[in-house]
């Protein structure tokens, strides 16, 4: 366990004593709900575990041009949630491991990490405090979705720490200001890593929110981020968004900001200035939801080191098939160019979709696909990789008091 993990647990912790729940939070893999589908109140503990095998076209994670193997990998994955849900306080952890075997190529075997906490304390009544950190180990860089970094594969490590509050001023306006800590490594001991930077980033976002009638509101955003590779490069990136938060209805809502992203002057390159935009919509009826959401903005290139202006959007959708059947699917799509001397284009896609049935209500039998594609702009620089798989998943909450 990493310190920033072990940081974040003594804050988490810290936020309960004397207090419960402001409201229900999920883990990630299973909701921690009874049969009802309610939110457990008090300390719940879901042991869990997914077994499964899945077929991968390119397991070396190579370009066009060069050998790209496929293999048979089986995998037992171990998690496991705790949660907490109170009148004051609220506390979610969980841990997802999975041991990676291949059939024919064992000496990629590899166990694969991820871990996430979610804390909140309501201070007062209208201020409560927050920490928020996930972490992933992975054996290949795609698999986490770093921003503006190649497909590689080697062992990466993503962390992301956010902690801070939230508070409302008057019945209409609210604010959340928060300190953001990222730290992202990878093994450079693999051939063609050499390259991957690494480096952590400290900054700040502050939020203020306007409540203009029961539909709509206001938003203003601040961004500071001072980000160090490994190569003693810094970099300095500011956003500013102004923006709307539209309820269509009680199920569906819009949103949409627009601003500036700013580079300070570095060794490699003058200060820039672009436009900053995010934009988005959702929308939930009973167990089906889509949600859809666009970004462009300045940010830090861990991979080849600087900095890149980045584009992305995603959609994600849920729905039912019937009763006990259940699908979902997701798309993304990322455009990295960049702002200093050095750097590469990247232009990356992922998808994937799941197909489930729900056994028992502690057992889930799921079909799954999941491709990625990535151009650079150099020779050998266009990469597939695709896997397709079935697996068992279980879990059960139990309820500790």
């Amino acid at each position: 366990m990493t310190r920033m993990l072990a940081l974040s647990l003594c804050l988490g912790g810290a936020l309960l004593v004397g207090g419960g729940a402001v409201s229900a939070q999920q883990s990630n893999f299973a909701p921690v709900a009874g049969a009802n589908g309610q939110a457990l109140p008090g300390w719940s503990f879901t042991p869990g575990v997914a077994a499964g095998s899945s077929w991968d076209d390119n397991v070396l994670v190579r370009g066009e041009g060069n050998q790209t193997p496929d293999d048979v990998l089986n995998v037992i994955a171990p998690r496991a949630a705790l949660d907490y849900n109170g009148r004051r306080g609220q506390l979610s952890a969980t841990y997802d491991g999975s041991f990676l075997m291949y059939r024919e190529l064992d000496q990629l075997n590899s166990y694969d990490q991820r871990s996430s906490l979610y804390a909140q304390r309501l201070l007062t009544k209208h201020v409560a405090f927050f920490v928020r950190n996930t972490a992933a180990w992975v054996p290949t860089t795609e698999l986490a979705e770093f921003v503006a970094v190649p497909f590689i594969r080697t062992g990466s490590h993503l962390e992301d720490l956010r902690t801070g509050f939230d508070a409302g001023l008057t019945k209409f306006t609210s604010i959340s200001f928060s300190y953001d800590f990222q730290l992202v490594d990878f093994n450079q001991d693999v051939p063609g890593a050499t390259r991957l930077q690494g480096g952590h980033s400290h900054g700040a976002t502050f939020t203020l929110r306007r409540l203009l009638n029961p539909r709509l509101a206001t938003t203003v955003d601040y961004q500071f981020q001072h980000a160090a590779l490994r190569l003693d490069q810094t970099f300095d990136i500011q956003n500013w968004w102004a923006g709307l938060d539209y309820h269509l209805s009680e199920s569906t809502h819009v949103f949409a900001a627009g601003g500036i992203s700013r580079l300070g002057v570095t060794q490699f390159s003058t200060d820039r200035t672009g436009p900053a935009l995010r934009m988005g919509l959702g929308r939930s009826l009973r167990s089906a939801s889509v949600d859809v959401h666009y970004s462009r903005s300045f940010v830090p290139s861990y991979g080849f080191g600087g900095t890149m202006q980045n584009e992305e959007a995603t959609a994600r959708l849920r729905f039912p098939l019937g009763r006990r059947v259940t699908s979902s699917a997701g798309l993304s799509w990322r455009r990295d160019d960049p702002l200093t001397l050095g750097e590469l284009p990247l232009r990356s896609y992922w998808v994937e979709g799941t197909i489930g049935y729900v056994a028992s209500p502690w057992v889930r039998i799921e079909g799954y696909f999941a491709g990625t594609h990535q151009t650079i702009a150099r020779p050998g620089g266009v990469l597939d990789r695709n896997r397709a798989g079935i697996q068992v998943v279980t879990a059960r909450p139990v309820r500790i008091r």
